[in-house]
């Protein structure tokens, strides 16, 4: 009985491929359908499977089979629960992964689907952002986010207290790459340009993300409330004059032909670092950088 809740998920995937596991996956499935209604198995595919079983290892070691033989029912109850366990994990990797564009959610850490991604990234060929810091120092983080982002909103203090805490020894760059599915990210962008020309800009970005669910709620009137209470005398007539609009074409042309997929993304001295927990991971380069 157990054995057919182990073949079933694998017969399932081998079918796919041959017509011939077809009929091995109906059987498992029957006997995996009475199994769960409290009816008898009566497919005899259990008793296949351990003869089957038993002798290939009886090709190999004697000894072994005769342990298997003995010990099927313990055995396939480890391999189910492994199974099942293998199941449950993965999922959770696929759901940390969209929620946080990392495997093991908001602890970072190694993440085959996401590492694979990132090593396909490279920093774009002309960063012309918004810098602060030491624009000579050693170690340089370029920032690629998304003011309606809620990823880039959540990675905010964090980068707020890497630039305060290490000033004139990292040098920080930040480029608006707005992402199409986020509302208004374009028009935060270009407005961010805009108080940047009246040195506002952290002002500004402040104010953004502090009111994103306000903007996504009300649109780009509250980008205009924002400049208006910081006295931005410049701001109506740079957002309806398009004046950054080319830059920032240009600049969301080269960050999608440099592979970058979401935001935030980071580099450090040219290494990535893509997601909701990548700042975390991104403050301790820069402290191993620094020698901290």
């Amino acid at each position: 009985m157990v054995l057919c809740f182990i073949a079933l998920p694998v017969f399932l995937v081998l079918s796919i491929f041959s017509a011939k596991y077809r009929a091995l996956a109906r059987r498992a499935m029957d006997c995996v359908l009475k199994t769960a209604t409290l009816r008898p198995c009566d497919t005899g595919l259990d008793e296949e499977i351990k003869a089957a079983s038993i002798a290939g290892i009886m090709k190999v070691s004697p000894a072994a089979a005769s342990f298997v033989n003995r010990h099927m029912e313990a055995l396939s109850l480890v391999f189910m629960l492994l199974m099942v366990l293998s199941i449950v994990f993965t999922a959770e990797g696929l759901y940390n992964y969209w929620a946080y564009g990392n495997c093991n959610g908001q602890q970072g850490g190694f993440c085959p689907i996401s590492d694979i991604q990132n090593a396909a990234l490279k920093v774009p060929s002309s960063v012309s952002g918004i810098m602060a810091g030491n624009q000579s120092a050693n170690v340089t983080v370029i920032e690629f986010g998304c003011y309606t982002c809620p990823y880039t909103k959540t990675a905010e203090a964090g980068v707020r207290d890497m630039i305060s805490q290490y000033g004139n020894r990292l040098s920080y760059v930040y480029e608006a790459f707005p992402i199409q599915t986020h509302p208004y990210s374009r028009e935060a962008a270009l407005a961010g340009l805009c108080a940047n020309d009246e040195g506002k800009y952290w002002e500004y970005r402040a104010s953004v993300f502090e009111r994103q669910a306000d903007l996504n709620a009300n649109g780009t009137a509250v980008l205009y409330g924002i400049a208006k209470d910081l006295n931005l005398t410049q701001f109506d007539s740079c957002m309806s004059s398009g004046r950054h609009d080319v830059q920032l074409k240009n600049s969301t042309d080269e960050c999608t032909s440099a592979g970058i997929y979401g935001t935030p993304t980071f580099f450090v001295n040219g290494k990535p670092y893509v997601g909701q927990t990548a700042i975390f991971d991104v403050q301790k380069e820069v402290k191993r950088l620094l020698g901290e």
